[in-house]
């Protein structure tokens, strides 16, 4: 399987299998609006040849926020500069590669991950390890309105011209959440069926619009009673026979670095390996029908067309955030990332745009 073969999800087609994956640009203004500097820096993505580009994590509500700087899709106000990016981005893949990337909102409620940590929610009070927050558990009619904030986010997000929507269900945000068993101990039917807010949500938005909906999703949180990847299997297989347009496999959240002494989400390549979320996505690949995205330490061109046997997309953060021109540089013959997984550009995002700082500090 090649990297530069297009391929056709049920609604997209993708001029290749490489995967711009969200990560947090903090470039926002304060009431979450897109700037001038946002848009060059998904402009400079669409030249750089990623056949998708799926856009750092939007709030779906003011309480829903993870981060200053953050992208809001929340309001009507946010939709002009949205669209504005949108239009930005589309024009110059145009113009490069004489085609359309696929570009996807991911949007997201931070629940008990939420900044700067007022009236922090989860499905269950259950203590945040490592910040120490204890969430408020949420209230049945307060669930309601959640769903309904990301079934009207998503309708922004197609008013905005996005190809596509990603829910945020990984790394220890509220969808994320809910569908694991440690964050979740509800005994309604939002605990007794954990991704139950997941349908709700794409329910919701069928009711009112046909745009695709994708999923980012924790098939293991790394910590005790957490999720495990019998029951994300169980999950991908209500997912895919619900109608989402592709699974991309994570896994982990902020606690989970109290079980494992590191960054599980963004790991050392040297240390870890490359594709550490491989075997997981390959589980899911083999009980699904629909698309599966691998993220996770891919860092070089024949490690990527090797996974290509066994899933269907390529998705990469780091690597991109330290060359945009990457996919360019493999379609011409290179093949492998410097990035060096010093995790930097990480670091500095509640302080700092996102950027490669490794050679500046």
């Amino acid at each position: 399987m090649n990297l530069f073969t297009p391929v056709e999800t049920e609604k997209l087609r993708m001029r290749n299998r490489i995967v711009r994956s969200a990560t947090a640009e903090s470039m926002a203004d304060e009431d979450g609006n897109v700037t001038d500097r946002m848009i060059e820096f998904y402009k400079k993505l669409a030249m750089g040849g990623a056949g998708t580009i799926i856009t750092g994590f939007m709030y779906v509500s003011e309480k829903g926020r993870a981060m200053k700087r953050m992208t809001g899709i929340s309001k009507e106000k946010h939709v002009e500069g949205l669209s504005r990016l949108v239009r930005e981005v589309k024009k110059v893949s145009r113009e490069k590669w004489e085609d359309d990337v696929v570009f996807v909102a991911q949007i997201v409620h931070a629940g008990r991950q939420n900044h700067p940590f007022e009236d922090p929610v989860a499905p269950s009070a259950v203590l945040e390890g490592l910040t120490k927050v204890m969430p408020r558990e949420l209230a049945y009619d307060e669930i309601l309105n959640i769903i309904d904030d990301f079934v009207e986010a998503s309708l922004r997000a197609e008013r905005a011209g996005f190809d596509a929507v990603q829910l945020h269900a990984a790394h220890g945000y509220l969808l994320s959440q809910f569908i694991s068993p440690h964050t979740n101990r509800r005994k309604d039917e939002f605990g007794k069926e954990r991704a139950k807010i997941l349908l709700d949500i794409f329910d919701g938005i069928r009711e009112r619009s046909e745009i695709p909906v994708m999923i980012k999703m924790n098939t293991v949180d790394f910590i005790p009673g957490g999720l495990e990847i019998d029951e994300a299997v169980r999950i991908a297989k209500l997912l895919d026979k619900a109608g989402f347009e592709a699974i991309e496999v994570s896994g982990g959240m902020w606690e989970s670095a109290l079980y494992t002494k590191y960054n599980v989400v963004c790991q050392n390549v040297k240390k870890s390996g490359e594709a550490y979320f491989a075997d997981y996505a390959f589980e899911i690949k083999k009980n699904v029908s629909i698309p599966v995205m691998l993220v996770g330490g891919i860092r070089r061109k024949d490690t990527a067309e090797s996974l290509l046997r066994r899933i269907d997309f390529i998705s990469m953060a780091r690597p991109l955030i330290r060359d945009a021109f990457l996919p360019e540089k493999w379609l011409k013959g290179d093949n492998e990332s410097d990035c060096i997984s010093c995790n930097k550009c990480l670091k500095y995002i509640s302080s700092r745009e996102l950027a490669c700082y490794a050679e500046k500090d």
